[in-house]
């Protein structure tokens, strides 16, 4: 793709009975990084130079696309952005990741290899800077994360995200919403739990913080628990407690089996209707004379 197609791309953009009892969760490998007292973690392999190319708005991240060169057009209506492919008509997202954790207690969905993975159910090698653009170019931009404590969060409509996780099997593919891959407990080890409920996540976009783009530094993308380092954050009242969110084994496939991660949008609002007699040369009130 030369400079002009990509030009042209840029513009367009813009006009789903249990095994045995899991085990307590497990402290990271110092091959993964380390907890501080006060819980925060840090990676092994972690850098302070997490702002280069990293987009805060849409214009920014059309700026980071000309620059990097790095969208290829793989279809009619589908473009990647490393291993992140997005659909610019059905408006979804999709990850590439496996399965990591099925036996234990559990505080995320989805990370990458360089981040949280020992208490996350997937992992993937794509990078947050390009699951971070491949939303800003579908219109969506950061919002925050409100609601008190063990209340639920409110979800805008633009931010909304219904989440499934896909595989195959012997041929055979299965589509599973993320929310039931996870059981939901009262915390205690007999409790056999039930499917989360969780119908719309979070769209947050992470932040961005001294070091830099915080997602891509820790490589958190969809937290159980509240978490606005992670791209994306369950809005429910049991993200507080992160003691009661463990895989379904049920439906979860084996530790390593290969999935794909596909993030919806939410529909772009349709434009908003002109008024007669009102033009972009004609303002809505005029002075008389």
């Amino acid at each position: 793709m030369n400079a002009r197609q990509l030009y042209f791309i840029v513009v367009f953009f813009t006009l789903h009975g249990f095994a045995a009892e899991p085990a307590d969760k497990v402290p990271p490998l110092p091959s993964q990084g380390t907890i501080s007292p006060s819980g925060a973690f840090t990676a092994a392999n972690e850098t302070t130079d997490t702002n280069k190319n990293v987009p805060r708005t849409p214009d920014e991240a059309e700026a980071v696309l000309k620059e990097a060169l790095n969208l290829k057009q793989t279809g009619a209506n589908t473009y990647q952005i490393g291993l992140v492919v997005f659909d610019k008509q059905k408006r979804t997202v999709t990850v590439p990741a496996s399965v990591r954790i099925r036996d234990q207690v559990v505080e995320y969905a989805l990370v990458t290899t360089k981040g949280k993975t020992y208490e996350s159910v997937l992992a993937t090698e794509a990078s947050p800077v390009d699951i971070q653009l491949a939303v800003l170019l579908l219109g969506v931009s950061p919002a925050p994360i409100l609601g008190g404590f063990k209340e639920r969060a409110p979800v805008p409509d633009t931010n909304a995200l219904k989440i499934d996780v896909i595989w195959e099997t012997n041929g055979l593919t299965t589509t599973v919403p993320l929310s039931k891959l996870v059981r939901l407990t009262d915390g205690s080890p007999n409790d056999p739990g039930r499917p989360m409920s969780v119908d719309k996540w979070l769209y947050n976009g992470s932040q961005f913080d001294r070091w830099g783009f915080a997602a891509q530094r820790e490589g958190s993308l969809v937290a159980l628990i509240r978490d606005p380092v992670a791209l994306v954050n369950n809005p429910g009242n049991d993200r507080d407690n992160d003691a009661v969110h463990l895989p379904n084994t049920q439906i979860l496939p084996g530790v390593g089996t290969p999935v794909n991660v596909v993030l919806h949008l939410s529909e772009r609002p349709p434009p908003p209707i002109p008024l007669p007699g009102v033009t972009p040369i004609t303002p809505l009130s005029t002075n008389q004379y």
